[in-house]
């Protein structure tokens, strides 16, 4: 590959330069011969099919993995045969797909910690961290919209927060070349913007080269200078976009990230030039299965040790249609599902599922009940294969349930199908998602909670899940969805329910929310 600056960047001798860069890991090609040039104050997109080898990539950059062959060359510094730390004091900050902070400590003291370590500086019985670097880190957490929030524990934060804060911590060492591997995930389609914005605006001031990977297109094409498609393409956004290789591997159709004016009818087929399934139809959904509401939830609230989360939820989900349940970042979704699961220690309320009251009963027998949960953080097994996470999670068939088998998930994964014996820690996040969907409907569930299922998953897998998730309905399979991507959602989703913290602020057909725009940027910040 070769590479030019991008729009607005002073051409010259390249900030980064990565040369014939490969990886494998047993007999897996994990990255082979890539190449590429990064400008000082360039925003480069590095994106390509789940398992093309984009974190692979970042991993042997910042020193996490050792290469098998290549170069990575920082203002014409050898990078590879580092440490992480010498790395990182070269000026290289890191931002990871899964989130690194410290969940126990406050949101300022993971940033003073960063800001210690760049200073040099060691916590002592005279000086203790807490108290050292404290304007620095708020005016950090100012920059990516978080210093309200800086008393706060970690582990109490949404994750789209989360990944706020991680942020603020790359930039503790004032970097001159930035790696942000998925930095938008579980964000709002505003906030996923201003935060990439953000970053572009420091690359400019500062000169920083900004390095991103993101299965996020419209951040893609609306932030980045240059975009490579690992193994199929380079160029422009303008390029990429044209490039009918890149739309057969990697966009596919569009529908699931490409802003359409209005939602699809209910009779209407897949929009023009998409590939992607059009929402179905709640009533006849419900008409067809019987009117038979699987999931009914009556004033849940919920608390995080003495934080209350939830606040009278209330809904309910029908045999045979699917249910949006969206908001913004710490607006209570995953506390929901995770409340409906039976994983939250304390909640009040009553949940009922196939007519059985479950408020009580523990998450194993709630999901050996027929109730499938793919959560957000994944949960694959790492040292169990492909096979042996789904052979793991198999139920009997159960009435009113599809049976699924592991050649059936291999044809509706094929990524899957291609590495059944692959560990679940040798697999990308995105593959690692693909898991997680296709363990939960090994269990043969009746209603499944879908949390974040787009999230790090090429767009033609997110089309192919809607597809999945059409076909489940269409076999009276109920299900309660959480999505940020709200293009994906109206797809595949009949109604929804808003929730603003931890309240429910809408409750109605999808069509109706699409066309409330107050409602939208009131609430969803679209």
């Amino acid at each position: 590959m070769t590479s030019q600056a991008g729009a607005g960047v002073t051409a010259g001798a390249p900030l980064l330069a990565v040369r014939s860069l490969s990886k494998s890991f047993g007999g897996i090609r994990a990255v082979h011969d890539v190449s590429f040039s990064l400008a000082a104050g360039e925003m480069l997109a590095l994106i390509g099919p789940n398992g093309a080898g984009k974190t692979t990539t970042f991993n042997m950059a910042s020193g996490q993995l050792p290469p098998d062959a290549g170069s990575v060359r920082l203002g014409g510094v050898e990078l590879l045969g580092l440490r992480p730390e010498a790395i990182w004091r070269q000026g290289v900050g890191r931002t990871f797909q899964i989130a690194e902070t410290f969940a126990s400590l406050t949101v300022a003291e993971n940033v003073q910690l960063a800001l210690l370590s760049h200073a040099r500086q060691v916590p002592g019985f005279w000086r203790p961290a807490r108290a050292q670097h404290r304007a620095a880190a708020l005016d950090l957490l100012a920059s990516v919209g978080m210093q309200a929030a800086a008393e706060r524990a970690m582990s109490v934060l949404a994750y789209g927060d989360v990944k706020r804060v991680e942020l603020a911590i790359a930039l503790a060492n004032q970097p001159r070349l930035l790696l942000m591997d998925e930095p938008t995930a579980g964000m709002a389609p505003r906030e996923r913007n201003e935060l990439m914005a953000l970053a572009k605006r420091l690359a400019r001031e500062q000169g920083i080269g900004v390095l991103f990977t993101e299965h996020s297109m419209d951040v893609v094409f609306a932030h980045a200078d240059r975009i490579i498609v690992l193994l199929i393409a380079e160029g422009s956004p303008a390029e990429v976009r044209a490039d009918a290789k890149v739309r057969e591997v990697y966009l596919g159709g569009g529908t699931t990230f490409e802003r359409v004016a209005k939602a699809p009818s209910s009779d209407a087929g897949p929009p023009q030039g998409a590939t992607a399934p059009s929402v179905g139809h709640a009533a006849a959904n419900a008409a067809a299965w019987g009117h038979r509401p699987v999931l009914q939830v009556s004033s849940l609230d919920a608390w995080y040790g003495q934080a209350q989360i939830l606040f009278g939820v209330s809904m309910a989900v029908t045999a045979g249609e699917c249910v949006a349940l969206v908001g913004r970042n710490g607006a209570g979704k995953s506390t929901t599902m995770k409340s409906i699961m039976g994983v939250m220690a304390k909640k009040r309320g009553v949940v009922r599922f196939r007519d059985a009251d479950i408020s009580s009963w523990p998450a194993y027998r709630i999901a050996r009940s027929g109730l499938g949960w793919v959560p957000e953080d994944r949960r694959v097994f790492t040292d169990l294969t492909v096979r042996e996470n789904l052979a793991v999670a198999r139920q009997p068939p159960r009435t009113g349930a599809p049976t699924w088998t592991e050649d059936k998930l291999y044809a509706l994964f094929p990524n899957l199908g291609a590495m059944p014996d692959r560990f679940g820690g040798r697999m990308s996040g995105g593959e690692q998602q693909m898991l997680t969907v296709a363990r939960t409907l090994m269990g043969n569930p009746c209603l499944v909670l879908l949390d974040e299922p787009s999230e790090g998953v090429a767009p033609l897998i997110v089309e192919e899940m809607a597809r999945t998730i059409v076909a489940l309905k269409q076999q009276g399979v109920a299900i309660l969805l959480s999505e940020q991507n709200l293009h994906f959602a109206q797809l595949v989703s009949d109604r929804a329910v808003v929730l603003e913290k931890g309240e429910v602020k809408f409750a109605g057909p999808m069509s109706a929310l699409l066309g409330d725009e107050a409602l939208l940027r009131a609430h969803l910040s679209i």
